[in-house]
């Protein structure tokens, strides 16, 4: 039988000392998170396609396949949706504040780079329309990145309205919209001055400043009021400059006043974290006030923030700041007869660990090929020392 052993792209191991860290990491966050009061929630990873199946999830591609039933299932591609079928059907009172940790999948396209199977966790508040829900957010992704120490890291505001303003007040047909959100996710100069110039309205200054209106917001923000004297983008922008007032105590924050995220459902304020070391954005979530329409008539305000732990793992390895598992110092070989007093041995010196060989030759073989410095055989006569590295000579 020919097995194929190589992975499906984008998916890969991660062994020892990688896998150690991206346990600890998702430890830290969780904990961080139920220190400030949220509540945690786990889904399946296996959904029925039906919750992924808005247009909200237009531009995500996903693993599908049939169940025993014939019906079509997916593999989530995102925390949001499911957390929010479970909101609207389990009959859970809101308000709620609930975190979040585990895998997702995106099939995307090969060659791409891009990591189809991630470790994601955030947080998700829901029904509280107050502008606190987004400085809850922000405030925890600022903590969570310092407390796993990332070096440097920037968080960015935008807001889904001006966005979706534009895109209502010019009319745009799905393919034009399409196109405009590439240019406005690429910061396409050239191709805004083409697009103004075949869609004119009242927002040409606006629009034509959007691939350059990002930076630090005391200085973006007042430049972008000047330019429109539209009331939905400028309610828009005295919502950042709100928040960015409220949480700039805590970090330097800048604005990208032409951030759109990958999902279709925000619709208030948005943001996205980077840092020097990394190639793209490992922090991202806003406001999303309907989504939960997807799954029952009415809608509650929602916000939420998610992680991608992956990139966190690789930004500590990055800058140095995973330690070594510590290194085993004492080998205990032991008869089966002696097995209790091997155990409590090992429970009561660090660093310890059993070995698992027959012989007391291939135990001191072993700990010579690992560096472990000493070796004990313990017996019902009692525990002696048969190597220490010391003495090895």
């Amino acid at each position: 039988m020919n097995l194929n052993r190589n992975l499906p792209t984008g998916t890969r191991d991660k062994l020892f000392r990688e896998a150690q860290t991206a346990y600890k990491i998702e430890q830290q966050v969780n904990q961080y998170f139920g220190k400030r009061g949220f509540k945690r929630i786990e889904t399946p990873i296996i959904e029925f396609a039906d919750v992924f199946s808005s247009e909200n999830q237009a531009d995500t591609k996903m693993y599908r396949f049939f169940d025993e039933k014939g019906r079509l299932t997916v593999l989530r591609p995102d925390m949001t949706l499911p957390i929010g079928r479970v909101v609207s059907t389990t009959g859970v009172t809101l308000p709620l504040k609930l975190s979040y940790s585990g895998k997702i999948f995106r099939a995307n396209d090969d060659f791409g780079g891009e990591q189809n199977e991630q470790t994601q966790a955030g947080i998700e508040i829901i029904g509280y329309p107050s502008i606190k829900a987004e400085i809850e957010c922000i405030l925890s992704g600022i903590g969570v990145l310092n407390a796993l120490e990332i070096p440097n890291f920037q968080i960015e505001l935008g807001h889904a309205a001006i966005y979706r303003r534009v895109v209502h007040l010019l009319n745009l047909s799905e393919t034009a919209e399409i196109d405009f959100r590439l240019l406005i996710q690429n910061k396409s100069l050239t191709g805004i001055q083409q697009f103004v110039e075949n869609n004119p309205s009242t927002l040409d200054a606006f629009i034509l400043a959007l691939p350059r209106l990002f930076g630090p917001a005391n200085t973006i923000l007042p430049q972008a009021k000047k330019l429109t004297k539209d009331k939905g983008i400028l309610t828009a922008l005295t919502e950042i400059e709100t928040i960015v007032a409220a949480v700039s105590y805590t970090a330097d924050i800048n604005v990208d006043l032409g951030l759109v995220q990958d999902f279709h459902y925000y619709t208030g304020i948005i943001f996205r974290g980077y840092a020097d070391l990394a190639a793209d954005n490992f922090l991202s979530g806003g406001r999303y006030d309907h989504l939960l329409e997807q799954f029952t008539t009415s809608s509650s305000p929602a916000v939420g923030l998610a992680l991608n732990l992956d990139s966190l793992t690789n930004l500590q390895n990055r800058a140095g700041i995973i330690q070594k598992q510590a290194a085993t110092t004492l080998l205990i070989h032991y008869d089966l007869a002696a097995l209790p007093e091997a155990e409590q041995l090992m429970k009561r010196t660090p660093n310890s660990e059993l070995s698992f060989f027959e012989e007391p030759s291939n135990a001191i073989s072993f700990a010579k090929k690992w560096k472990i410095p000493r070796v004990v055989h313990v017996s019902t006569e009692g525990t002696k020392t048969i190597f220490a590295k010391e003495a090895r000579e």
